[in-house]
């Protein structure tokens, strides 16, 4: 079970706060003596997962019935409860997916207010926050029936791998296949563990995932929505181009990264890659060890890195921590965003043409967490097949034929102008030890199709049969 984090002030008011992603102690203690007495309760919601928790403790509160919203809504949590406890309908409940049952929670909605002041907190007007709580404070009055609500999460016991792995490779070109195929190796090799939040984790050591655009610009698919609602991709990625974070959070992406020190990190690399293509150099980070050696919400995006390759710029960014199943498309949307931005910034100065290639996630600790083991599931029984989705290889591709009662194999590149590789054999295994090890394959399924094709032709050349190679 989550752990709330919340504070209890006065058990008699009506009042309560919800401080978004600030710090709940920050807000509370620019509150004067005489009216922090007047709330009732003040806590973070950081993720639209965290309402359902919300809900149950006014379920145990009957005495609140104003909900102030004062924080930096980074997650769109905040967007996510007004439109539930404004509209205090079924669709909107079912929409957000927080997993509670609409008849039990209706009388908490209709008898609940939301005082939206998201934009008060960003102009800093703490005094609106005091005159609004001295206008609504209502206290030792009883709003509705207490209310037990129950939240179990459907959580299957067949989780957890038994020893650390190496790292896991994906090669995509689909940001939501990559996804998917994210969430199948998490659920198969992950170890299941506790975290630094009092809720159960699987964690996998290391996925590597690879978007390959080659020049594609990226359109965000709508698959995304049933599960992530699509305009906290927007949200999140505005975060990274925003210079300044507000009072009472450790950090922001723009902060750091356009703000570091008074160094505009961003504007470093498209000024080294624009002087100096053949650059190394062009890095930006976050971790600032003065500050998060010692905080409780350190950043989990340590660096971006830029390398040029003949006219494909490619981004490399390496994640301490990751949740994968709703931080991850949010980070790798923005590193594609972040990326097509520098290209259009060189391409200003140069005039070189040049494109986004390659974009890299390194997540260190790739984890799930409990509470959203019931949603991997639907995930995975609606879209669990598109891991068989064909994804071309960018190293190349192999034709194979028979001819002079041998069976050849030879690799080309992926444009098919260069032939690296030729061998003809009269023996299967021959071929097959002659491919082992050579770095040919991106992925396992490639090589699981050459192998049989392989063997398929050299069956066929034995029983005199003709052999065309089939298409994946």
């Amino acid at each position: 079970m989550l752990e709330k984090d919340i504070l209890i002030v006065n058990s008699k008011s009506n009042i309560s706060i919800a401080t978004l992603w600030a710090k709940k102690d920050f807000i509370f203690n620019l509150l004067p003596e005489n009216v922090k007495n007047k709330v009732n309760i003040i806590g973070t919601l950081y993720t639209v997962n965290g309402i359902k928790y919300l809900i149950q403790t006014l379920g145990e509160n009957p005495q609140i019935n104003k909900i102030i919203l004062y924080g930096p809504d980074l997650t769109q949590s905040g967007q996510a409860l007004v439109d539930i406890f404004n509209n205090k309908d079924k669709d909107t409940v079912k929409r957000y997916n927080i997993n509670l049952d609409y008849d039990e929670i209706k009388e908490i909605l209709n008898t609940t207010n939301i005082i939206d002041m998201r934009k008060d907190f960003w102009n800093k007007n703490i005094s609106k926050l005091e005159e609004i709580i001295e206008n609504n404070y209502k206290p030792n009055i009883i709003f509705r029936r207490k209310i037990d609500i129950k939240i179990e999460e459907e959580v299957k016991t067949n989780y957890g791998y038994i020893i650390p792995l190496p790292p896991a490779f994906i090669y995509e070109e689909s940001l939501f296949n990559a996804w998917v195929r994210i969430l199948t190796e998490i659920k198969m090799f992950g170890i299941l563990k506790g975290s630094e939040y009092n809720e159960k984790q699987l964690e996998r050591l290391n996925i590597v995932v690879s978007l390959g655009l080659y020049g594609r610009k990226y359109q965000l698919e709508k698959e995304f929505d049933e599960f992530i609602k699509l305009e906290e991709f927007e949200k999140h990625l505005k975060g990274y181009f925003i210079n300044k974070k507000p009072e009472g959070v450790d950090y922001t992406y723009g902060e750091r990264f356009l703000n570091y020190n008074n160094l505009n990190q961003l504007q470093y690399i498209i000024n080294k890659l624009s002087n100096n293509p053949e650059t190394r150099r062009a890095i930006m980070i976050t971790w600032n060890p003065n500050i998060d050696m010692h905080s409780n919400d350190p950043p989990c995006v340590i660096s971006i890195e830029g390398i040029i390759q003949g006219k494909y710029l490619n981004l490399t960014e390496y994640i301490r921590s990751n949740d994968m199943f709703r931080g991850w498309p949010l980070n790798m949307y923005a590193l594609i965003k972040i990326g097509e931005y520098i290209v259009n910034e060189i391409n200003k100065r140069t005039n070189d043409g040049y494109e986004l290639g390659i974009v890299t996630t390194i997540s260190a600790s790739a984890h799930v967490y409990e509470h959203d083991f019931p949603y991997i599931e639907k995930v995975l029984e609606k879209y669990g097949y598109r891991i068989r989705s064909f994804v071309p290889d960018p190293k190349g591709n192999f034709i194979i034929y028979n001819e002079d009662n041998k069976t050849f194999v030879e690799h080309r590149s992926y444009d098919n102008t260069i032939l690296d590789f030729k061998f003809g054999s009269e023996n299967a295994n021959e071929i097959y030890n002659k491919l082992k090890g050579l770095p040919f394959f991106t992925s396992y399924d490639h090589a699981m199709y050459v192998g049989r094709e392989i063997y398929k032709a050299d069956e066929f050349r034995k029983t005199g049969k003709k052999y065309v190679q089939d298409q994946v």
